[in-house]
């Protein structure tokens, strides 16, 4: 997985959890004032495909993820040193643990 394919998936993350917040809060509203079921069961449809798909993607990051630190193994970025991309480190660049294959 390279830098960008993880922050973009990183980014895909931070957007369904932001929409599952919206489609919740819409949810609860929709019962509140129009308790129709054809509506309701169409929105909680939505809020449960948006949920499994959140699900792929935190189990595809956490695949990823360095099992030491859960940071992303092969990119450190600081002020000190820069950016770096390593890619085939048998080390974490963050805390050093050995990788697993």
């Amino acid at each position: 997985m390279t830098p960008e394919h993880y922050n973009r998936t990183r980014r895909h993350v931070d957007f369904l959890e932001s929409l599952l917040a919206v489609l919740v809060i819409a949810l609860f509203a929709l019962a509140l004032f129009r308790p129709e079921g054809v509506l309701l069961v169409a929105l909680a449809l939505l809020i449960a495909g948006v949920s499994l798909s959140l699900q792929r993607q935190h189990q595809a990051l956490q695949r990823y993820a360095c099992p030491g630190c859960g940071a992303s193994p092969h990119h450190k970025s600081d002020s000190v040193s820069g950016d770096r991309h390593d890619p085939v480190t048998p080390n974490c660049l963050h805390c050093g643990q050995r990788l697993l294959d």
